[in-house]
């Protein structure tokens, strides 16, 4: 027996908001949009899909994904039931008419690919129209992969070429990359674009050379395109044929003076088991980190997410959720959803308190303060350095650098004064941390490698939370 009367309609409306948040554009698109919620019999909810395949590829691969946050978003058990309805496929079919760049049918029970070389506007994937450079909120931590892809947006293939964005998962790799793609076909409407994601280029790969169709693919990547977007390029590690197609592309499109941009969770010389031919290349123009938003950001992301779904969300909310959410984008704009969900179903009003009972799993698995041991420790084997190197007097560069690294990321997380640091650090004057975290500081504004591997440290002492 549920305990209140819930409207399916505004619970999926909700459910949809939280999952665009969480999963690719891609997924949501393809697997979730189409859903139809239906009724709620006995404490089952109903869903209508088109048909068994649709109806088994979802509950293999996100049922308790749906389920869980649709629990979440009710307050309430709901079990999970399916119907189907041939004519949703139909009513796909019709609203997809106006996507004249579709080009290629990916059937993932069969992975035969359907070319269209002759089409002037190509797509692999659809563009999400909120992910523009008005809706991204820039700040220190993202400002030169923001300029940098409004450079690239304005004067393809003259400002940078290629374009590589790298950041962790739900930094706006994804927002910027989209946001390039939508602004170059604004300004020039006739560009020949492709988006598209590793994994679908990986499958256009393998059904090419499955299906004898290398001169389509050949003709859809080499000829008929301006720009290439591919997003966590990452993916194509270990594969080799991909690697060995991707690389004739590049120098295809770049020798031609036509637009690259790659994003990646990794830079160029961390990703694994990839040509070193490629790994070059992608050196040769704009390598742009995006590091967790600061506190001022993520305030301003909320605000203008707030503003844009106009949820009334008081301040002392605002800056709560910008304090206790702080190294993922996505995850900040997710909890602010849940919590605009919860509300509307309830018709509660959202204060601080109400904010904090809705995400108090979210907020209660938050690590609390780290040690300075602990950070000695996991920057020593990062660094493949001994713990007593750190506390010693060596000017070894191997030991310089990896000390350094130490006191700065001490001071931020661990809480600590400089004078107690500088105990911890082998008795060291406190003027030498001091040197040390202003050196490291400014070094991260102008060194992406640097930013790369503090990045790193902290996401091993699961210290982002805490950024």
């Amino acid at each position: 027996m549920l305990k209140q009367q819930i409207d399916i309609h505004t619970l999926w409306a909700n459910f949809l908001s939280v999952a665009r948040t969480k999963v690719s554009a891609h997924v949501w698109q393809t697997w979730f949009k189409p859903i139809q919620p239906r009724e709620i019999v006995d404490g089952t909810l109903i869903l209508a899909v088109r048909d068994q395949f649709f109806r088994d590829w979802l509950s293999d691969h996100y049922l308790d994904f749906i389920r869980d946050h649709l629990n979440d978003i009710a307050g309430e058990n709901l079990a999970l039931d399916w119907s189907l309805d041939p004519t949703i496929k139909a009513a796909m079919v019709d609203s997809n008419e106006d996507m004249a760049g579709e080009t290629e049918v990916l059937l993932e029970n069969t992975q035969e690919v359907v070319f269209n070389p002759r089409t002037q506007a190509l797509y692999s994937k659809q563009f999400n129209p909120r992910y523009t450079f008005d809706t991204f909120i820039a700040g220190p931590s993202n400002q030169l992969a923001f300029a940098g892809s409004k450079a690239v947006a304005e004067n393809p293939a003259s400002s940078y070429n290629p374009l590589f964005l790298f950041g962790g998962v739900g930094l706006g790799k994804t927002h910027l990359i989209s946001a390039i793609g939508q602004q170059i076909l604004q300004d020039r409407p006739g560009a020949r674009v492709i988006y598209t994601s590793a994994e679908q280029f990986v499958n256009e790969v393998i059904a090419a050379v499955r299906f004898s169709k290398l001169e389509e693919f050949h003709a859809k990547y080499r000829r008929n395109c301006d720009v290439i977007l591919i997003d966590d390029i990452q993916l194509i590690a270990g594969k080799v044929r991909t690697q060995h197609e991707f690389f004739h592309v590049f120098n295809t499109l770049y020798d031609s003076q036509r637009q690259i941009v790659v994003t990646s969770d990794k830079l160029p010389h961390e990703i694994p088991d990839i040509e070193e031919r490629l790994r070059s290349r992608f050196q040769w123009g704009l390598i742009a980190d995006i590091q967790p938003p600061e506190l001022e950001t993520r305030v301003a992301i909320l605000q203008k997410k707030a503003e844009n779904d106009k949820i009334d969300l008081p301040d002392e909310v605002l800056h709560f959720l910008a304090s206790s959410i702080r190294s993922n984008v996505r995850e900040l704009e997710g909890a602010l959803v849940r919590i605009a969900a919860h509300s509307s179903l309830t018709g509660s009003a959202i204060d601080i308190n109400y904010a904090r009972n809705v995400l108090t799993d979210i907020l209660s698995t938050r690590p609390a303060q780290i040690s300075i041991e602990s950070i000695q420790k996991t920057v020593a084997g990062y660094y493949q350095v001994k713990m007593g190197d750190l506390k010693s007097a060596s000017r070894q560069k191997v030991i310089v650098r990896p000390r350094q690294v130490a006191m700065y990321l001490c001071r931020k997380h661990a809480g600590a004064s400089y004078p107690e640091l500088g105990i911890k650090f082998g008795n060291k004057d406190h003027t030498t941390i001091l040197s040390a975290f202003k050196k490291i500081g400014s070094l991260l504004k102008e060194d992406p490698t640097l930013r790369s591997e503090v990045f790193a440290l902290e996401r091993k002492l699961d210290l982002t939370n805490l950024v």
